[in-house]
């Protein structure tokens, strides 16, 4: 890769996509990752505001208004690549909480252990309020046991499917018992409380493990088993470099995980310094999802946006954040491959890009650009002539749409 598309690629997966300014810097992504990761995040999450029956709605739209500013905006792009990593891995939906005011509560676990000790977020997750609701932890007692949350921390969160049994399920629900959630709707918040006479204290058999396990054994086992590492290792390549690594990566980034007690920051560096990051398997090998393809979209060119219409043009390609349909979160890139979801981006790029009066559009300055600009931005200086002679004639608002509908750039 020349200097140009090497530094494209790396913002595209250490973020959201560079600006010009960002491509024609001096930063080299070796600098721009010891950069971010050695930062202290800033969280700069919202105050929740208290839970009432009327505005429900208001309070979401407000909370997508701020993240979608966050993701856009951050100085620290690799950071919030990473948290959306972590929201879109523990998934937890606004259709079941119905309060977004949880939510904030969640962001801010998720922002100040997004790099951290794996084990140590574990526990943050497990414990939140969010996913207490969500995944039904906080109905779970001695006497009446719930097995969601036990089944999908291991299934989904940590070790994967087939490394446990339905024996380690039940066992698991009962060391996962005592916890209970208290809206506090006054202050917009909830108070997680673990009540020793809800909390089953007999003897537990769990993945090789015997006595009379808590919570945080639980979250200690997991954390610190090697199916984790080995499925960690396995989703953090697959999000940030390419599908399908071969054995020797999962190897490699697994031994990171164990030689730095859990480090997820030490695992993200692996991957980034890895020689596979920046080979041909792994440039352009993913489809962009809806969120990808707006946040990149309006982060590239810069546009100042109108947050309900994003959310608008979200909700019409089915990604809205903190809405996936399951707990399994959102579908892989072969679903959004339809041809109404296709339909639907290349009238957001319409929206995106074309001349608003004083109707709080999407604010696009083409004078900012050349062309050829546009085919650096968007396209790593690399367009084929069928694209470039469809340029004739077109005003730059007009090839600035006809790039973002592309088939190219709907890879990242």
């Amino acid at each position: 890769m020349d200097s140009i598309v090497q530094k494209a690629h790396f913002f595209r997966r250490a973020g959201f996509g560079a600006t010009l300014d960002e491509l024609n810097s001096a930063n080299s992504p070796e600098m721009l990752l010891s950069k971010w990761l050695n930062e202290t995040p800033v969280l700069n999450v919202p105050a929740p505001q208290p839970i009432v029956k009327k505005g429900k709605q208001e309070q979401s739209r407000e909370m997508w208004h701020w993240l979608l500013k966050q993701m856009i905006s951050t100085n620290n792009p690799l950071h919030e690549r990473i948290v959306n990593f972590w929201r879109d891995r523990f998934v937890v939906s606004l259709r079941k909480i119905g309060k977004a005011q949880l939510l904030l509560d969640y962001e801010s676990r998720l922002r100040t252990y997004a790099l951290g000790d794996f084990q140590e977020l574990l526990m943050q997750v497990t414990t939140s309020p969010a996913m207490l609701t969500y995944l039904d932890n906080a109905q779970n007692r001695a006497g009446k046991i719930n097995e969601n949350y036990s089944r999908e921390v291991m299934e989904l969160f940590t070790l994967g499917q087939g490394q446990y049994t339905e024996k380690d399920i039940q066992e698991g629900a009962r060391a996962l018992t005592g916890w209970q959630v208290k809206l506090r709707p006054e202050l917009g918040t909830a108070d997680v409380n673990f009540v020793s006479r809800r909390h089953d204290d007999g003897i537990k058999n769990y993945l090789g493990r015997s006595g009379k396990l808590s919570t945080q054994d639980v979250v200690e086992i997991l954390a610190n088993h090697p199916s984790t590492a080995r499925k960690l290792a396995i989703d953090l390549w697959s999000a940030l470099a390419y599908r399908e690594p071969e054995p020797a990566i999962i190897d490699r980034l697994a031994l990171v995980y164990k030689q730095n007690n859990r480090s997820i920051k030490a695992v993200v560096a692996a991957v980034f310094n890895s020689p596979e990051f920046y080979s041909d398997k792994a440039y352009r090998s993913h489809l962009k999802t809806p969120l990808y393809f707006v946040l990149s979209s309006l982060r590239q060119l810069q546009i100042e946006a109108n947050s309900d219409r994003v959310i608008g043009g979200l909700r019409a390609m089915g990604q809205v954040p903190y809405n996936a349909p399951s707990v399994k979160g959102w579908q892989g890139d072969q679903g959004w491959l339809t041809a109404p979801s296709l339909l639907t981006r290349l009238n957001v790029a319409q929206q995106f890009t074309r001349e608003y009066g004083d109707d709080g559009g999407f604010d696009f300055n083409p004078d900012r650009y050349s062309a050829k600009d546009l085919v650096t931005v968007l396209l790593d200086g690399n367009s084929d002539r069928q694209l470039e002679e469809q340029f004739t004639g077109l005003s730059k608002r007009e090839v600035a749409a006809l790039i973002l509908s592309s088939p190219i750039y709907q890879l990242a």
